[in-house]
């Protein structure tokens, strides 16, 4: 062996490096692997919802305040729809937000992580997860073996934790795939502003722009795919074909900069009430299947897992106990966070945007919109 440690965290998004974070002052020895050097970049839409602010004030205030000043430039206030009638809606957000491209806003929470005693490990694959007596043996691409006592995936979608550990895969959920590009000078661009039209070409899914620091935008395209769908798009070509030729759309786009080419991912919809843990794991993040089916967004649900699997992972070593009975706890309080209303907001998402019509009806109802546009 290597080496040993109380807990090991594998990825560090947004939800590894949040629980890294809170286990600062647990007085336990924890390691942070992450496949990627950073920064590298990340497929997203970029927005950083409120409740991420919300949950870095509570652990720290100076971490909080940070993270606010960190992007101030690029502050939405606005979530504004359209309707495939193209009648528009908007609705103003609560709390304090900003979009923020994923390769800096990532960088800035592992680079809070590096203040700590966490030991980060950049560009080191964890190949294989495997059950060893009183551990789990993570086993580096490079052969090197890491033993933890407790472990944490936090590793997105294709989590190595919940495929080898849960026997779980995202192929037995509803994905939300997507493409995403970067733009600079898209007309009529409000900085405060970020964009949701609906189509009835592309439904059950939506076009974005959501606007950056320095002029530029995140532009991208939606699909929410059925559970045991056949439906498929071309969607790079789909994506090229709006801002190409969409009435609505293309006259802004004439002037404007391509800034990287579109890039294709796939965020898991929970759709079924399966375990978030087992004997001596916990799941966090996409890793978990925690993305909101209604705006696609999951950076913020990610953080609190990622917090609330330190709180749980503390209770492990203070009691000595890593079983999944005992670890169950955190994973009946995600159900009930986060998974019940999900599964619910998947049902009405099916409902609502397969049919243009009642979308356009839906656009009639302030309530309701509300529900579908705002983070």
């Amino acid at each position: 062996m290597n080496q040993e440690f109380d807990v090991v965290i594998i990825g560090a998004g947004p939800a590894g490096t949040t629980c890294a974070l809170a286990l600062k002052d647990a007085g336990l020895k924890v390691a942070l692997f992450d496949k990627e050097l950073f920064p590298r970049d990340k497929i997203c839409g970029d927005a950083i919802p409120g409740p991420a602010f919300k949950l870095m004030d509570k652990m720290d205030t100076s971490w909080g305040k940070s993270l606010r000043s960190y992007a101030d430039s690029s502050s939405v206030k606005y979530s504004k729809g359209f309707s495939p009638n193209g009648k528009s809606f908007t609705v103003g957000w609560e709390t304090f937000s900003y979009n923020s491209k994923r390769e800096d806003f990532d960088s800035f929470l592992l680079k809070l992580v590096a203040e700590t005693e966490t030991s980060v490990y950049q560009n080191q694959r964890v190949d294989t997860v495997s059950y060893i007596d009183n551990g789990v043996l993570c086993t580096l691409d490079s052969g090197e073996r890491i033993k933890a006592k407790l472990v944490i995936g936090c590793d997105g979608a294709r989590s190595i934790v919940s495929r080898q550990l849960a026997n779980y895969d995202i192929k037995e959920e509803a994905p939300f795939l997507a493409m995403r590009t970067y733009y600079n000078n898209v007309q009529g661009l409000e900085a405060d502003t970020n964009e949701f039209h609906f189509f009835k070409e592309i439904m059950p899914g939506y076009f974005w722009i959501f606007p950056l620091a320095n002029g530029w935008a995140n532009v991208g395209f939606g699909f929410l795919r059925p559970y045991n769908s056949k439906r498929s798009l071309n969607m790079r070509k789909t994506l090229e074909e709006i801002i190409s030729s969409h009435p609505r759309i293309a006259p802004r786009f004439i002037n404007a900069s391509l800034e990287d080419k579109a890039k294709g991912f796939a965020l898991p919809i929970s759709t079924k009430n399966r375990k978030l843990v087992g004997e001596r794991y916990l799941l966090c993040g996409d890793a978990a299947s925690l993305i909101n089916p209604i705006g696609g967004h999951g950076i913020d649900t990610a953080m609190w897992s990622g917090y609330l699997a330190a709180q749980q992972a503390v209770k492990c070593f203070e009691k000595d106990d890593f079983s999944s009975d005992f670890l169950n706890e955190y994973n009946e309080l995600i159900h009930k966070k986060y998974k019940k209303g999900f599964n619910r907001s998947y049902k009405a998402a099916k409902l609502t945007m397969t049919s243009p019509r009642l979308m356009n009806a839906i656009f009639n109802n302030g309530k309701l919109i509300k529900k579908l546009i705002d983070i």
